[in-house]
């Protein structure tokens, strides 16, 4: 699976979802993510990883797996291959990791609310320390501009760096240990 996707900035939350619900988006989850990161033991997991694995728990009880490739810049956007697959025990799956001499490097909490609308996703996310900001994936950056277009938001700084890269350079936080 590609996923092609951008960062706005600095969002107002309650402006978001009100003009969400405004145009009938549907709200799909509203939780807690935990999340820990493996990867190759030995790197500096400052964002030159060709790979590396998410495993993501959910307030609701459910948890995932991610394998995410090394992302492609598309303008505002970015594109990157991803496979998920979902999981029963994401404790005993980070023993197997380690077993396989990958490391955790890193460890995050965030609120994220998700909606969908048309060929759109929105994630508007929210970690300790830090201002809002909306996740839009379309189906192209074209596609992701006309979105940006539509919630107005064009004026606002957006950003095609993955969290890690953004946390870290526009809100000088440590993004390898974020926790409510």
């Amino acid at each position: 699976m590609q996923e092609i996707e951008t960062k706005i900035l600095d969002v107002d939350v309650q402006d978001i979802k009100k003009k969400l619900n405004s145009l009938g988006a549907q709200e799909i989850q509203n939780t807690r993510l935990i999340v820990d990161w493996y990867g190759p033991k030995g790197l500096t997991h400052d964002g030159d990883d060709l790979w590396f694995l998410r495993v993501r728990t959910y307030s609701n009880g459910k948890h995932e797996v991610t394998w995410k490739g090394k992302s492609d810049i598309l303008g505002a956007s970015r594109k990157h291959k991803e496979i998920n697959f979902t999981i029963s025990d994401p404790i005993q799956i980070g023993y197997f990791f380690e077993e396989l001499d990958l490391e955790k490097y890193g460890h995050q909490e965030k609120d994220r609310i998700s909606w969908t609308l048309n060929d759109y996703q929105f994630d508007l996310d929210q970690y300790p320390g830090m201002s809002a900001y909306l996740e839009i994936e379309g189906e192209s950056e074209a596609h992701i501009q006309e979105a940006i277009k539509l919630l107005d938001l064009a004026s606002h700084k957006n950003s095609s760096d993955g969290e890690r890269a953004l946390i870290k350079k526009e809100y000088g936080l440590d993004w390898f240990n974020m926790r409510f």
